[in-house]
């Protein structure tokens, strides 16, 4: 059985994405896994490729989703990412954070860009 914060999670995720191909950006991979982490969200940004940290929150009682983005989690995707790019020489990466505050109606996304 899945437990609420994966389906919470699942939901966020998906509600990502399709802000992602809202702003003409292509999926590549949702829930990338390698045996050095997980990536929620691989999409491509014209020739570069964004690797994509989704945070969201029901409300504001631990923070805002972003400030749990922390320089510990930017180093891990970044270790994950230069595995999966390992495939992809020479093509330039990011990686993005995507905040859902399900809070507001609608929910209200922030999509900061390049964060590491």
């Amino acid at each position: 059985m899945v437990d609420k914060r994966r389906i919470f999670g699942n939901a966020a995720e998906a509600d990502a994405a399709a802000f992602l191909k809202s702003k003409k950006m292509k999926i590549i991979d949702v829930q990338y896994r390698n045996r050095f982490g997980e990536i929620d969200i691989i999409a491509k940004d014209g020739d570069e490729y964004v690797m994509v940290e989704v945070k969201a929150r029901k409300n504001h009682e631990f923070g805002y989703p972003e400030e749990s983005v922390t320089k510990s989690k930017l180093r891990k995707i970044a270790i994950v990412a230069e595995h999966f790019m390992s495939d992809h020489s020479g093509i330039d990466w990011r990686i993005d954070v995507i905040a859902i505050e399900y809070d507001h109606t609608p929910p209200k996304i922030t999509h900061i860009i390049g964060v590491g």
